[in-house]
C-alpha cells in the first residue's frame, strides 16, 4: 500500500506556488496584448504672398539707383535700379502682382525730369527719370504700373533704368538724394 504523507505546510507551498505561476502568466499576457489606435490631425493655411529681392513684409528694400560720382558740369548719367540686377519678385502660384511707382520726395523740381534729387544744402536739384527699357525711351511716370505675369514657380525681374539730367554751370558740387515710394500689390 502506498501511503502519501504530506503536511499542511507542503500543500500550502504547492498551492501558493501554483497561484504565483498563474498570476505571472495572467499578468504577462495582459501586458503585451493592449493596443490603442487613433489619429492626429494636421493643417496649415497659406495666403497669397510675394517677396521682393528675397524679402517679405510691409517695408521691403526694392534696391537703389546709384548714378555714381560725376563732375558738376555733367550732362547725363545713367544707372539701373539695384546695381544692374533689377528687382526680383517671387509670388505664390497664380498671383498676378502689379508694381506701381508712387512718388518721390522732390517730384517735378527739375525739368525735363519726373523726379529730382536734392542736395544736402537744400538749394539745388538734379532731375532724373525712370524707364522700363535700356534705351531709356519708355518713361515710367508717377502712378504708372507694371503688371507682371501670373506666377508659376520662378522669380520674375523688373528692370528699371534711370537717367539723371545735369545742368552744366548751374549745379553746386555735393551729394544729391531722393527717395522713391513704390508698391507691389496683388
Amino acid at each position: 500500500m502506498l501511503t502519501l504523507n504530506y503536511s499542511r505546510t507542503s500543500y500550502s507551498r504547492i498551492t501558493g506556488l501554483s497561484t504565483v505561476i498563474a498570476a505571472l502568466t495572467f499578468s504577462n499576457s495582459t501586458l503585451e496584448a493592449q493596443t490603442v489606435s487613433g489619429t492626429i490631425d494636421a493643417s496649415i493655411t497659406l495666403e497669397d504672398a510675394c517677396s521682393v529681392n528675397g524679402e517679405e513684409g510691409a517695408a521691403v528694400d526694392f534696391g537703389s539707383l546709384a548714378f555714381g560720382t560725376h563732375s558738376a558740369l555733367f550732362d547725363q548719367a545713367d544707372a539701373q535700379v539695384a546695381g544692374g540686377g533689377g528687382i526680383t519678385v517671387l509670388c505664390s502660384p497664380g498671383v498676378t502682382p502689379t508694381f506701381t511707382l508712387l512718388s518721390g520726395l522732390h517730384d517735378n523740381q527739375a525739368s525735363p525730369a519726373t523726379h529730382a534729387m536734392q542736395d544736402t544744402a537744400a538749394t539745388a536739384f538734379v532731375g532724373y527719370t525712370l524707364y522700363t527699357d535700356t534705351a531709356r525711351t519708355e518713361a515710367l511716370a508717377v502712378n504708372d504700373t507694371i503688371i507682371l505675369s501670373a506666377f508659376a514657380s520662378t522669380p520674375q525681374t523688373i528692370d528699371l533704368y534711370g537717367r539723371a539730367f545735369g545742368d552744366p554751370g548751374n549745379l553746386p558740387a555735393g551729394t544729391y538724394e531722393d527717395t522713391l515710394n513704390v508698391e507691389l500689390s496683388w
